[in-house]
């Protein structure tokens, strides 16, 4: 795996800074938990000195095809547009909110730009917003002192202090917490009731959603001033089904996931194979079928006949097979309805499985399951 995945740095970057400090002890932090580690890290030395040279930061930033952004450029547009409208940016710390649909890797992209930015040996701190209760997000994103009044020491915001925040789902956000959020970023501190003083808090925000938050805030379900505070730079990921970057895709998602792995290869039949797939879950479900692949496989070299039994079973239905009230859903709607079906079916219809699985709240998956019209004896 990329280092950057653990430890949200690059080799690169973590090769000039290490050379930066004379080679003594860098404080790096785990990307899932934010747990600090110190690492020493020292090139090989070449036979030919004139070889040895370090990446300089500039390389990493400024956009040469080395840097973690950079490794998201495979040659679809608007995800290149993305990546330079990011390098553009006057202010490194202006908030950024990512729109696009579930699986098309927001957290990816946040993941990246943080490991490409100068704040890359800080956390990287994520919050999934959509999966948890009012009570708990309250003290996974302030600490214990909303519920309890004691020291918030534990909360993600104060975590990622000098780092990255990343919101996922910031739609889902309780309006309660909406507004307790909206007072850390205008104000840059976090209360503290237990200290008697507030902390003074540093970090980087970038937010995700799923839904158009602009409608949201029509509808009172969100604070219009937090959305503004959001974002001060959107962009939008393209869904799978229309990257022109397909193929390379897969071969990058196919490289990752074998890496334990380099004797597995995969033929060009299969590629053509799943670039002509729909993919309604997009980067998500294709990893899960290479992951699956690799798996399950016979032998090592991958092809067509290598793909899942069910491969396939997240297609559009056919009108005939479409209830009456669902016939009018677009194509876009139908693929999704057919996805969702095929979650709910596989998890025997236990709705809270499905949204663990899908990385929602319930709620919104029944709101969603409306919207499709998707009517299930569902279990809990």
């Amino acid at each position: 795996a990329p280092l950057e995945r653990v430890f949200n740095i690059s080799v690169d970057a973590l090769l000039t800074r290490s050379q930066r400090k004379s080679f003594h002890p860098l404080p790096l932090y785990d990307a899932r938990h934010g747990g600090r580690v110190f690492v020493v890290a020292q090139a090989p030395q070449s036979r030919h000195p004139a070889r040895n040279h370090f990446v300089s930061e500039e390389r990493l930033l400024g956009g040469n095809g080395h840097g973690p952004l950079d490794a998201l450029d495979l040659g679809d547009p608007l995800m290149a547009r993305n990546i330079q409208a990011v390098r553009r940016t006057p202010c490194r710390d202006v908030p950024i909110l990512l729109m696009g649909e579930s699986g098309t890797g927001k957290e990816c992209f946040a993941r990246a730009l943080h490991a490409s930015s100068e704040r890359s040996e800080r956390p990287f701190v994520a919050v999934h917003c959509g999966t948890l209760g009012e009570g708990e997000l309250a003290e996974e994103l302030f600490g214990a002192s909303l519920a309890s009044g004691s020291d918030p020491a534990q909360g993600r915001i104060l975590q990622a202090d000098g780092g990255t925040l990343f919101l996922d789902d910031v739609g889902e956000l309780p309006l309660p917490l909406q507004g307790q959020l909206l007072r850390v970023i205008e104000e840059h501190e976090l209360s503290r009731p237990a200290a008697g003083a507030p902390a003074p808090i540093d970090i980087r925000l970038v937010s995700s959603s799923r839904e158009a938050l602009h409608e949201k805030v029509q509808r009172g379900e969100f604070r219009e001033d937090l959305f503004y505070r959001l974002q001060g730079l959107a962009l939008t990921l393209p869904p799978l089904r229309e990257r022109r970057d397909k193929a390379a895709l897969i071969r990058q998602l196919f490289a990752q996931e074998s890496a334990a792995t380099p004797s597995v290869c995969m033929g060009e039949e299969l590629v053509e194979a799943l670039k002509a797939y729909s993919w309604p879950g997009n980067i998500r479900q294709l990893r899960n079928v290479l992951r699956g692949m690799i798996a399950m496989r016979a032998n090592d070299q991958l092809d067509a006949g290598s793909l899942p039994a069910d491969y396939g079973a997240g297609e559009p239905d056919s009108e005939a097979e479409l209830p009456q009230e669902a016939i009018g859903l677009n194509p876009l709607e139908k693929a999704e309805r057919s996805a969702l079906m095929h979650e709910i079916e596989l998890h025997h219809g236990n709705i809270s499985r499905v949204a663990r699985q899908l990385g929602i709240g319930r709620n919104t998956l029944y709101r969603k399951m409306r919207r499709l019209s998707i009517s299930f004896a569902t279990r809990h």
